[in-house]
């Protein structure tokens, strides 16, 4: 199946475990060129292989046995609505850069504190609804409503905004077909611009930041410490009883709890895909996760053939993507889960 002309269908799911194995060859990279005592250890590198093998058996499953060989554009909101919302989204981050009092990007302090409700409310609206305004009334005009976005969530200081909104409107655009040479090379260029940027000037604007590195060499350092955390997991594994889960699910920071609970400090932590279901559940956990996400994208991926669909898919695929460092540890984004099993519902509805 693919959503496009083309031969090959770049964003299948199996991208996914294929964006797995070379952040593990990134993190194993970094893992000698920066600060750590030890490359990874065997066992961290098979259970990496592991669950990216899990994700992509669960996917060719599906393939085989789930098909929809027609469906129905899903219509809702009209083109003026849909454009006002997005823009209400921008001026909702806008306040709460505002109210904040400054930039959280050059600020480390005001970045810690920068995941308001009113974040929380502006960042999932503008991104589902930027894909949606795309993928349904496509106008070249509406990049400019993509960059903005872009540069007002890149202020916050968190790079998986940026990558979140600039990769999933080039993946809509990829399956609506508009995605020429030049402008594919260009949307290339301003995402690893955007993400490599953001990250480095946030990393710059921490107080008690004393080591230096360029860009590129931040990037891979970023991947050998996220699964260094992840390789410290393992020992832990189902130590925690599905208590980061619960977490997720209420309140309180579980990235802090992984940063006291596993390195004894008072820190923030990402600790990959695989680092919250491994405390909580172990390997059980850890193989349950993987297949339940490899057999809900490749279902996403079936029904997501035009408008509000293929919105959705980007959205989804491009936050598992990002999830793959920073770990499944955020409510807002699950829900674009629960947009994927509505979409999957109102399909199945149709038969």
């Amino acid at each position: 199946m693919s959503f496009s002309p083309r031969k090959i269908d770049f964003f299948h799911p199996y991208i996914v475990p294929i964006a797995i194995i070379i952040f593990l060859i990134m993190g194993y990279i970094g893992s000698f060129n920066y600060r750590f005592k030890d490359p990874l250890n065997t066992q961290t590198i098979i259970t990496i292989i592991f669950a990216a093998i899990l994700f992509a058996i669960a996917s060719f499953i599906v393939s085989k046995k789930f098909t929809i060989e027609k469906t129905k554009e899903i219509n809702f909101l009209s083109e003026k609505i849909i454009l006002i919302l997005v823009i209400f989204a921008l001026i909702l981050q806008s306040l709460n850069m505002v109210l904040l009092g400054g930039i959280p990007l050059f600020n480390s302090v005001l970045k810690a504190n920068a995941t308001t409700n009113l974040w929380r409310i502006a960042y999932p609206l503008f991104l589902i609804l930027i894909n949606i305004l795309l993928a349904k009334y496509y106008d070249r005009k509406y990049l400019l409503l993509v960059l903005l976005g872009a540069l007002i969530f890149g202020l916050n200081g968190y790079r998986t905004s940026v990558i979140g909104i600039l990769v999933s409107v080039f993946i809509t655009m990829y399956y609506l077909g508009k995605i020429s040479k030049k402008i594919g090379i260009l949307f290339v260029a301003v995402i690893a611009a955007g993400g490599l940027a953001v990250g480095y000037i946030a990393s710059q604007s921490i107080a008690t930041q004393t080591w230096t590195l360029n860009p590129v060499e931040l990037i891979f350092y970023r991947a050998a410490f996220t699964q260094e955390v992840f390789e410290k997991i393992i020992p832990l594994a189902g130590t925690t009883h599905g208590h980061i889960l619960s977490m997720i699910f209420s309140s309180g920071s579980p990235r802090s709890f992984i940063g006291n609970y596993v390195l004894h400090y008072d820190v923030c932590l990402t600790s990959t895909m695989f680092g919250p279901v491994m405390l909580d559940f172990g390997y059980i956990g850890l193989t349950i996760q993987m297949l339940f996400m490899g057999a809900f994208l490749k279902i996403i991926h079936s029904i997501a053939k035009k408008g509000v669909g293929i919105g959705i898919y980007s959205i989804i695929l491009t936050h598992t993507l990002i999830w793959i460092e920073t770990g499944p540890t955020d409510i807002m984004i699950w829900f674009l889960y629960l947009l994927g099993a509505i979409l999957i519902i109102l399909e199945l509805k149709k038969d």
